[in-house]
C-alpha cells in the first residue's frame, strides 16, 4: 500500500506524541504512587507519635485498647514486645498470633527506632502499609507500636489520578493529531503544487510560477523551483534558437548531410541528402547506412572515420535511382571519454564535375586529333615539296591544293572554336530585333539550292504568309539555319528531301530542354507573347537513339570518318545550341535511324505593333 507523505507525517507525529505521553504517564504514575505512600506513612507516623503516650494503658488493657485506638486512627494497631510476641492487636486475638520478630518493619524499628514496609499480611490476607515505632517503657523494656492500613486505602486517590491523566493525555493526543492533520494537509497542498508545477515544466509549460510561500525551507524550495524554471526557460529558448539556426543551416546546405548514431543508424538527414540519395526521411531514419543505401563504399568511409581521429574522405558511386558520383567526408563523434557516439557525413554531388572533367579531357583529345590530321597532311606534303620529290607541275599543283584544303579546314576549326568559346563566355554581341522569317527562309534556301541540286535533293520551305516576325538576330538565325540545312543535305542521300518549315505557337516561355527529348509542348496559353516553331526535316540516314543526347557536344560525331570526309569540324551543332539558347529559345532533335531527322527550334515571336490612336 502506498502511503502519502501527509499520512506518513500524521502517523509519525501521532506515534511520537503517544510515545511521549506514555513515558510521562508511567513516570507520573510512579511518582504519584510513591507520594501517596509517603503521605500515608507520614500520617501513620504522626498517629504513632500521639499513641505512644498511651502505650502504658495498652499494655494493661491489651486488645481492648488497640480496638479503641484503631477506631480513632482508622488504622490497625498492634503492640509487639522486643522478642516479637504480639501483646495487643485491633483485629486479631493477640494470644493466637504468631511471633512477629521476623517482620521487616519490626526489625527496622528495633534497629533504628522506626520502620515501614509494604507487604502481604498473612493474618488478614491482603497487602498492607506498615509503620512501626519503638516506644520505651519503664519496667518491661521497649515496646514496638505498629500501625497499618490496607495499601488500597493508602493509594485511594491514585486511580482517580490515573483516570484523569489518561483522559487529558487522550484529549491532548486528539488535539495534536488534529493540528498534525492540518499541518500535513497544508504541507501536502504545497508539495502537490510543486509537483504539478514540475510536471508542467517538464511538458514545456514555462509561463506558470509558484506563489511566494513562507519564509522557511519550503519557501526557499519554491523560490529555487521558480528560479530553475526561469533558467530552464532561458536555456530552452537559447536551444530552440540554436536548433532553428542549425535546421536552417542544414536545410539550406547544398551538400547532403547524414548524422549516424553509435550503432551506425541514421538519426538525421537534411533535404539535400534526401534529394541526393533518393531517400525518404520517414523511411531512412533508424536504418543503417547499408540498409538505406546499399553502399559498401559509404560503409568503408564510416569505418575509416571511426578508426582515426581526423577526417576521412572518399569518392562514393551510387547507382540508384540514377548513377551518381559523390565526394564523401566523414567525421567521427566522440564524448569526453573518447567513446564513439556516432558520425557526421557530408556528401557532395560531383557527377557533373566528373562529367565536365571527362568532357574536358575528351575535348583536349578531340582537338589534338582534329589538329593532328590536317597538320600531318600539310607537313607531309610540304616536306615532299621542300625535298624536291615532285618535279611534275601537275602533281605539285595537286599537292598544293591538298595543303590549301587542310589549311582552310584548320582555319574553319579555329574559327569555330573561337566562336564557340565566345558564345560560352557570352562575349558574342547579338542584335535581337523583329525579322521576317519568310525572307530568312528564302535566303537560306537560295544559298544552299546549288548544293541540293548537285545531289538531286528536293529543298523546300513551308512558311505561311501570315507568320509573325521572329524576335532574333537575323544574321545568327541565318547561320543556325544554314548549319542545320547543310547538315541535312550532307546526310540525305540523292533523291531525298529537306524541308524548312515554321509555324506560330501560342505559348508561354519555353522551358530549357535537353536534345533528344520529345518535341516541346506548347506552354500555357495565358502567355502574353506567341512563339515560332522552326523545323528542319530531312529524309536522311537518321541518328541512333543512343547518340541523340550527345549529338550537340563539341567534336561529337556519329560516323567520324564520314563527317571528316564531308568537311565538318564537329562543332556545328554545339554552336547552333548556344546560339539558340542565347536568343531565348530551345532546341530539340528527333530522329529515327534510316527514316530521317527533325530539328525543332522554338524562338519568341516579335510583339505586334501597337494599335494607332485616333
Amino acid at each position: 500500500m502506498r502511503l502519502t507523505i501527509a499520512t506518513k507525517a500524521i502517523l509519525t507525529f501521532t506515534l511520537l506524541i503517544a510515545f511521549s505521553l506514555t513515558l510521562v504517564g508511567i513516570y507520573l504514575e510512579r511518582r504519584e504512587h510513591s507520594t501517596l505512600i509517603s503521605l500515608t506513612a507520614a500520617r501513620l507516623e504522626a498517629q504513632a507519635t500521639i499513641l505512644a503516650a498511651e502505650v502504658v494503658d495498652g499494655l494493661r488493657e491489651r486488645d481492648a485498647w488497640a480496638r479503641r485506638a484503631a477506631t480513632r486512627t482508622k488504622a490497625r494497631i498492634t503492640l509487639i514486645d522486643a522478642g516479637g510476641r504480639v501483646l495487643a492487636d485491633s483485629e486479631e486475638s493477640s494470644a493466637s498470633m504468631e511471633n512477629h520478630a521476623d517482620r521487616p518493619e519490626v526489625i527496622q524499628a528495633l534497629a533504628g527506632g522506626s520502620g515501614q514496609a509494604i507487604r502481604f499480611s498473612r493474618s488478614v490476607h491482603r497487602d498492607l502499609l506498615y509503620f512501626a515505632e519503638t516506644v520505651p517503657t519503664a519496667g518491661s523494656g521497649p515496646v514496638i507500636l505498629r500501625l497499618s492500613v490496607p495499601l488500597g486505602e493508602a493509594t485511594r486517590g491514585f486511580g482517580e489520578f490515573r483516570r484523569d491523566f489518561w483522559a487529558i493525555a487522550a484529549l491532548s493526543l486528539a488535539v495534536a493529531c488534529g493540528i498534525a492533520i492540518l499541518w500535513a494537509r497544508h504541507m501536502a497542498q504545497q508539495l502537490h503544487r510543486m509537483l504539478a508545477f514540475a510536471r508542467g515544466v517538464s511538458r514545456g509549460e514555462m509561463a506558470a510560477r509558484l506563489p511566494a510561500g513562507s519564509r522557511d525551507e519550503l519557501g526557499d524550495l519554491t523560490a529555487a523551483l521558480n528560479e530553475m524554471a526561469d533558467d530552464l526557460k532561458t536555456t530552452l529558448r537559447r536551444l530552440e534558437t540554436e536548433g532553428q539556426r542549425l535546421r536552417t543551416i542544414t536545410e539550406s546546405m547544398g551538400e547532403g548531410l547524414l548524422v549516424l548514431d553509435a550503432h551506425n543508424r541514421i538519426s538525421l538527414l537534411n533535404p539535400a541528402a534526401e534529394t541526393l540519395l533518393g531517400l525518404q526521411r520517414e523511411t531512412a531514419l533508424g536504418q543503417t547506412s547499408l540498409e538505406a543505401l546499399r553502399s559498401y563504399e559509404l560503409d568503408d568511409l564510416l569505418k575509416a572515420a571511426e578508426q582515426k581521429d581526423g577526417t576521412a574522405r572518399a569518392e562514393i558511386t551510387l547507382t540508384h535511382p540514377r548513377r551518381r558520383i559523390l565526394a564523401g567526408t566523414a567525421v567521427a563523434m566522440r564524448d569526453a571519454g573518447g567513446i564513439l557516439q556516432g558520425a557526421v557525413v557530408a556528401l557532395r554531388d560531383i557527377t557533373q564535375l566528373k562529367r565536365l572533367e571527362e568532357m574536358r579531357m575528351e575535348f583536349v583529345l578531340n582537338v589534338s586529333h582534329e589538329l593532328r590530321t590536317p597538320l600531318t597532311a600539310i607537313r607531309g606534303y610540304a616536306e615532299t615539296l621542300r625535298d624536291g620529290g615532285v618535279e611534275d607541275r601537275e602533281t605539285m599543283q595537286k599537292f598544293l591544293e591538298v595543303i590549301h584544303r587542310h589549311a582552310e579546314r584548320l582555319g574553319r576549326l579555329l574559327d569555330d572554336l573561337l566562336e564557340l568559346s565566345n558564345l560560352e563566355l557570352e562575349r558574342t554581341p547579338l542584335q535581337v530585333r523583329p525579322a521576317s522569317f519568310l525572307d530568312i527562309a528564302r535566303q537560306v534556301v537560295a544559298l544552299l539550292a546549288p548544293q541540293a541540286e548537285k545531289k538531286a535533293i528536293r529543298l523546300t520551305t513551308a512558311v505561311p504568309d501570315d507568320l509573325p516576325p521572329v524576335r532574333a538576330d537575323r544574321d545568327r538565325l541565318i547561320q543556325i539555319l544554314v548549319n542545320l540545312v547543310d547538315n541535312a543535305l550532307k546526310y540525305t542521300p540523292e533523291g531525298g528531301s529537306v524541308t524548312l518549315a515554321a509555324r506560330r505557337v501560342d505559348s508561354g516561355e519555353p522551358g530549357s530542354r535537353e536534345v533528344g527529348e520529345p518535341s516541346p509542348q506548347p506552354p500555357s496559353p495565358h502567355a502574353p507573347l506567341p512563339f515560332l516553331e522552326i523545323t528542319v526535316t530531312d529524309t536522311g540516314i537518321g541518328i541512333p537513339q543512343k547518340d541523340l543526347p550527345r549529338i550537340t557536344e563539341r567534336f561529337y560525331r556519329v560516323d567520324k570518318a564520314r563527317s571528316r570526309d564531308l568537311g565538318g569540324t564537329g562543332l556545328g551543332l554545339a554552336i547552333v545550341k548556344h546560339l539558340v539558347a542565347a536568343q531565348g529559345g530551345t532546341l530539340a532533335i528527333e530522329s529515327a535511324l534510316g527514316k530521317g531527322t527533325t530539328v525543332r527550334i522554338l524562338l519568341p515571336a516579335a510583339p505586334p505593333p501597337p494599335s494607332p490612336i485616333f
